[in-house]
């Protein structure tokens, strides 16, 4: 049940949305066809009867016709199954692309991907966005829709079956004794017991597939990671290293893999003798009536195939029971996952006023043991403040709690109204061009020549050339030019509060300074706030703030 819970909330938002009425409509259209598919095969099995007694009876003139007939019915049957399964296709990208949307958006709003960092993060967030919303929408689907045809087949044939069951008679204790429509009853016992021995065998897939999941994603991530940190690790010489543990990750997918594929062995004996057994169990159990001359050959064909469509509607978990574990385990992550970005811990709303103020605050870790407490300033407009202390101090999470994203703090802080920005200490280069990477995250929209003469004023006289170039920046500049992009960021950007975090720590003193003169003059009325261990920078803030008196482990 509580899995059923987490599915309905996932799917509720969607699927009750007026807004998505369409997809209502195209997903009964699909459900149309393949019920359609349904009755053809009605009208396959009366011709089964038809033909083979037409051939048993040498009665080459009714032959004809039916091969035609057989012609038509198979048309129609492949051309509802090609456009059923190309309109299930169709809800489920639209399902997706909302359900993928919703789901971004809630990662992203509020900075919750990154307060999902500050404590225990779900694995593998991109995964669970990108795959999980694949699977679930895909397999919701495919079973949703598969179940609704299981259950018109058994409303279809299984009238059918019992009429051309009859009945079977047999003594007991001298009694005799009749059962009315007794293949009906073979095929409901016959499922009853396949799919109790398939649950037995696999019910472990659920966990199995929930791992190989997880560790694929996790083995996926890595790699990410090793290609952004390509640079440090070549410069190390660490490709040993990096090659043993990828290959320790790997083990681990390939561990879950045996224990998977075994496991879907078992289940596979189970599953394929069940079904190879069952395309006979008609015809032995048809024997007693055509003995009895109830019915004809063609009769027993049609018994068969009458049969087959029953034990298939009785036998649909059985057949589905390898893509229900994983559906099973799809669900479960995402509802985890859906779960954690609720329950994040909120940080409060920062007032504005025209200068910035703290007033006992007190910073704290994600567990609320504190890193500085009782920290009271004021920082006029267009004032400079410089921030030092030791380093595991608090100082780079006190810039965040300044700047909002740091949701673990007490007391009051007043933000100087207008736009705030925090440049760290290694900045984010996103991929593209030179000139989006650069107005990233496009609040505004500058010209070509704009973007080549902030980049000059920070010694970026190379990349100013051509702004429309594009590459993978994190990599193609050295941490030095990332730190003189960053600055050329702010100074094209304007903020009113300018927050630096060691943002000049991979310069030399000498361009550091000069920088540092740089966005004070291009910027005069921009409050800057900055944290560094460079000591040459000092004099160019009028004031400075020592956080070693407000540790949490000072004396």
């Amino acid at each position: 049940m509580q899995l059923l819970k987490q599915f309905w909330l996932l799917a509720k938002p969607y699927w009750i949305n007026r807004a998505h009425w369409f997809t209502w409509v195209l997903l009964a259209l699909s459900i149309g066809a393949l019920l359609s598919v349904v009755e053809a095969s009605v009208w396959l099995n009366t011709w089964n009867k038809e033909f083979y007694d037409a051939l048993v009876d040498l009665e080459f003139d009714k032959i004809q016709p039916l091969m035609f007939e057989f012609c038509v019915i198979i048309a129609i049957i492949v051309v509802l199954m090609v456009y059923g399964q190309w309109l299930q296709q169709l809800v489920i990208i639209r399902w997706r692309t909302w359900f993928t949307e919703q789901l971004i958006s809630q990662w992203m709003t509020d900075k919750t991907y990154y307060r999902m960092t500050l404590g225990d993060e779900p694995d593998n967030p991109d995964q669970r966005i990108a795959e999980d919303a694949r699977l679930l929408t895909s397999d919701t689907i495919s079973l949703f829709v598969g179940g609704i045809q299981a259950v018109a087949v058994l409303f279809a044939f299984t009238r059918i079956l019992w009429d051309l069951s009859g009945q079977l008679s047999f003594e007991w204790n001298n009694e005799t004794f009749q059962i009315a429509g007794y293949l009906f009853w073979v095929a409901l016992v016959y499922s009853i017991v396949g799919t109790l021995v398939t649950h037995y065998f696999g019910h472990p897939l659920h966990k199995l597939n929930f791992a190989q999941q997880r560790k694929e994603a996790d083995f996926r991530a890595r790699l990410l990671r090793r290609r952004d940190s390509a640079e440090q690790i070549a410069l190390l010489k660490g490709e040993a290293t990096e090659q043993r543990q990828l290959k320790n990750s790997f083990q681990f997918i390939a561990s879950n893999w045996y224990s998977l594929m075994n496991r879907e062995k078992k289940l596979g004996l189970v599953v394929n003798s069940y079904h190879r057994v069952a395309m006979m169990v008609p015809l032995f159990a048809g024997i007693p009536a055509l003995m009895a001359k109830s019915i004809t050959i063609g009769g027993l064909f049609q018994v068969r195939m009458a049969f087959m469509k029953v034990y298939a509607g009785f036998s649909w978990f059985v057949h589905n029971y390898a893509k229900l574990t994983s559906w099973s385990a799809t669900v479960e992550r995402l509802g985890t996952f859906t779960d954690a970005m609720q329950q994040q811990h909120q940080a409060q709303n920062i007032d504005c006023q025209t200068s910035m103020q703290w007033r006992e605050l007190t910073v704290q870790r994600p567990d609320g043991k504190p890193l500085l407490e009782g920290m009271n300033i004021e920082l006029n407009a267009g004032s400079h403040l410089l921030v030092s202390g030791a380093s595991g101090l608090g100082k780079s999470t006190l810039l965040r709690t300044i700047a909002g994203i740091w949701p673990f703090y007490e007391g009051q802080i007043f933000q100087q109204q207008g736009e705030t920005m925090l440049l760290p200490q290694r900045p984010y280069l996103p991929s593209g061009t030179l000139h989006d990477c650069l107005n990233y995250p496009a609040t505004q929209t500058v010209s070509n020549e704009q973007l080549q003469q902030v980049l000059q004023l920070v010694g970026l006289d190379e990349l100013a050339k051509d702004v429309e170039q594009t590459g993978e920046w994190q990599q193609v500049l050295s941490g030095g030019e990332q730190q003189k992009f960053s600055l050329a960021r702010a100074l094209l950007a304007q903020p009113d509060t300018l927050i630096l975090d060691e943002a000049t720590s991979s310069l030399d003193e000498a361009t550091a300074i000069a920088l540092i003169e740089l966005i004070k003059q291009q910027l005069p009325q921009t409050t800057l706030m900055m944290v560094s261990h460079q000591a040459v920078l000092k004099p160019l803030f009028e004031r400075h703030l020592d956080l070693m008196p407000y540790g949490a482990a000072k004396a």
